[in-house]
């Protein structure tokens, strides 16, 4: 006996949205040609140079040069190339696809428009200024003289690993906090995992996580231009964890956080809560006893929350809206806080 029922396919993906990636970075390279074009008088008029330096602060040619780089990294892209045929072959949850709606929802939106221009042209440089003016103000008294001193190798991976404790402990803190958890939960409402959701974070949550791992940085007085080296190196290897492997890299999962630990903690199952929160390495997570030694979980992810504004169709307009949606959900978990004198939060 036939069914009545039609089955239907699911939407197809809007190409629309390759527009405004297009032009973000096609603008992006453009002004980089330009600085570099006009950073010698070879290569630019004056009066170009000058119009070129008027429009564009210093900072901000900084900045555009940082999100070119970024955009046009081979390693990047490459990484990229890498995790989609990981995806493909292995994925962790079988069935989504490698272009899902969460996919094109966090590159679109939290990756294009909130990382690359939010994040690198007002949060990364209110957040160094913030972290520069903190360290001089409050934390001098860190800086050691001999180990400022030290080779700058040793310097660098110093650095390194301090950081990664304490972007442990304040993820650590963002999550039992509940005013800091409602802003990281945006972070954790992804429910199709993948290489851009390490980006899907809240400016008020990267605000209050940036200038404490920058701290080790300035206290051992690191040069400038090392510094995005050890920022790009670590934003590499969490895009890769964030995405929909199954792995857990073998031995070296003893060391370092890897795809399966992470979608541990990224779990919407209550045993699962509150684990797991190592950013590079997972030692302090084994030495403080919130590491969970379930090799073979890979459970759904999300937060348990159904007013969750979460990403439902790949147009445009439901792209942006849902990030609109997203941005103002924790200022709405506040205010309810306010006016009942509870707190409503979302599980996960």
């Amino acid at each position: 006996m036939m069914s009545n029922e039609t089955k239907t396919s699911p939407p197809p993906i809007q190409l629309g949205l390759l527009g405004p990636l297009l032009l973000v970075v096609g603008l992006a390279l453009a002004a980089y040609l330009g600085n570099e074009a006009c950073s010698s008088s070879a290569g630019c008029v004056e009066g170009a140079r000058e119009v070129w330096r008027a429009t564009f602060p210093d900072w901000l040619r900084g900045a555009i040069r940082s999100i070119v780089h970024l955009v046009l990294s081979p390693w990047l892209w490459g990484l990229f190339v890498l995790v989609a045929l990981a995806e493909r072959l292995n994925p962790a949850q079988a069935g989504q696809k490698v272009l899902s709606k969460g996919f094109l929802h966090d590159a679109i939106a939290w990756w294009l428009a909130d990382k690359l221009l939010f994040g690198l042209l007002v949060s990364s440089v209110l957040s160094y200024s913030a972290a520069i003016a903190l360290y001089r103000e409050y934390l001098d008294f860190l800086t050691v003289d001999w180990l400022v001193e030290l080779p700058t190798g040793a310097k660098a991976a110093i650095a390194f690993v301090v950081s990664d404790f304490l972007n442990w402990l304040h993820h650590l803190v963002r999550h039992k906090v509940p005013a800091f958890w409602v802003f990281h939960a945006v972070h954790h409402s992804q429910r199709e995992m993948n290489i851009f959701t390490d980006v899907r974070v809240h400016p008020f949550d990267r605000a209050i996580a940036m200038p404490i791992a920058l701290i080790p940085m300035l206290a051992l007085q690191l040069d400038v231009s090392i510094v995005p080296w050890l920022l790009t190196a670590q934003m590499l290897y969490t895009h890769a964890y964030h995405a929909n492997v199954r792995t857990h890299y073998g031995p070296l999962k003893y060391l370092f956080v890897t795809p399966q630990s992470h979608r541990v903690h990224h779990s919407e199952a209550p045993e699962h809560a509150d684990t797991n929160f190592g950013v590079i390495f997972c030692l302090w997570d084994r030495l403080f006893g919130t590491h969970v030694d379930q090799w073979d979980a890979y459970p759904q992810t999300g937060v348990q929350d159904p007013d969750f504004p979460m990403e439902r169709r790949s147009t445009v307009g439901g792209v942006f809206g849902a990030y609109v949606h997203q941005f103002f959900y924790p200022f709405r978990q506040i205010w309810a806080r306010l006016t009942t004198g509870r707190w409503q939060l979302p599980a996960g």
